[in-house]
């Protein structure tokens, strides 16, 4: 990081600096809490050494984006060619404005754009939980998840002078694919189109049970929100161990929310390593690895399924993914499993 380009503080109460353009707040991520201050009008963002303004986000590019100002549209935020691209306002955007108090999203780091003319109270204001920005990293899981559909759907060459197939049918051929693979995920969106008929063929939880358990989420958000910060801790350890374990327990929250168990389970195990008093992280920490377990089963049983009918690469991504998703345990029997299955898959001649 040039320190003549940009600044860095670990703490959010950081008044204006000499030569200060405009600052980054992280929301979230791996440098959760720290202010970059921009002290010229173009730095890039990155977790690479060649990147002015340095991250430690394992899923950004070594030189991702830069943010820079122009006189025609004033700051804007522009991708360098990541692999990821960058999340603003519901979308994965390459090139887009950005206004003082915007959020975008670089990996897994939210960040919070802030010009130098705002008021010290708002430069200076602390990083917070705030109800929208949960709001806006579930809908960044959920745009994530249709990204890697998309980006799985299998292309065919076509073949010379052959006649081409209405594209509608591909859709629709694409559609009833997926579905077949990912019944349970589907299910909903084909309810909503009346598609009863091919929820059934498919084999798609009914209707009931889908409601039951939207009911219980929900049921489980408005607990959440109706407990106090006061109540997640034990009375009798330190406020500063407190709000450390706090702080790894709504970390850990957000991923369950998200759908990703295992980063809940990092998340809430070390706040139980900070404060082994913290019912609610104990609590959701049994809940994750229930639902790791039964998710790394059911990618397990659809890459058998993709096997057993000829589609070996795809049963190799999906095994791929239970292992990565199964932790690093080498006794863990769904670690044991989905090695088992890889190395059968290969032994088969499937390479």
């Amino acid at each position: 990081m040039s320190q003549e380009l940009v600044l860095r503080f670990k703490t959010a109460q950081v008044p204006l600096q000499e030569g200060e353009y405009a600052r980054l707040r992280v929301l979230q991520g791996p440098d959760l809490g720290s202010i970059f201050v921009v002290k010229s009008s173009s730095v890039t963002l990155g977790r690479g050494e060649g990147a002015s303004l340095r991250i430690a986000d394992l899923k950004a590019s070594r030189v991702h984006a830069k943010i820079e100002f122009t006189s025609s549209v004033g700051w804007r935020v522009v991708d360098l060619g990541s692999a990821n691209g960058i999340f603003y306002r519901g979308e994965f955007v390459r090139d887009f404005p950005v206004k003082s108090g915007d959020n975008f999203t670089i990996g897994d780091t939210i960040f919070q754009f802030l010009m130098n003319s705002e008021p010290g109270h708002l430069l200076m204001a602390p990083i917070s939980d705030d109800p929208e920005l949960e709001k806006r990293e579930v809908a960044f899981a959920e745009q994530k998840i249709r990204v890697r559909a998309l980006s799985k759907e299998v292309k065919f060459a076509e073949k010379k002078n052959a006649k081409k197939t209405n594209p509608l049918v591909l859709v629709l051929g694409a559609i009833f694919a997926l579905a077949y693979i990912y019944p349970e995920e589907a299910a909903p969106i084909l309810y909503d189109y009346g598609l009863d008929f091919v929820a059934d063929l498919i084999g798609a939880p009914p209707k009931s049970q889908l409601a039951q358990k939207k009911s219980g989420q929900k049921k489980d958000e408005k607990e959440e929100k109706d407990r106090s910060v006061a109540s997640y801790g034990a009375p009798s350890v330190a406020p500063e161990v407190a709000r450390t374990a706090e702080q790894y327990y709504r970390q850990g929250f957000r991923e369950f929310k998200a759908g990703n168990y295992l980063r809940a389970r990092e998340s809430f195990a070390l706040a139980l390593q900070v404060n082994p008093g913290h019912e609610r992280a104990r609590a959701y920490l049994e809940n994750s690895i229930r639902e790791n377990e039964r998710e790394v089963k059911h990618l397990i049983d659809l890459g058998r399924r993709a096997r057993d009918v000829g589609r070996f690469k795809l049963a190799r991504s999906l095994f791929s993914t239970a292992l990565r998703h199964s932790g690093d345990d080498p006794e863990d029997p769904l670690v044991i499993e989905s090695k088992e299955a890889l190395k059968n898959l290969e032994s088969g001649g499937v390479q």
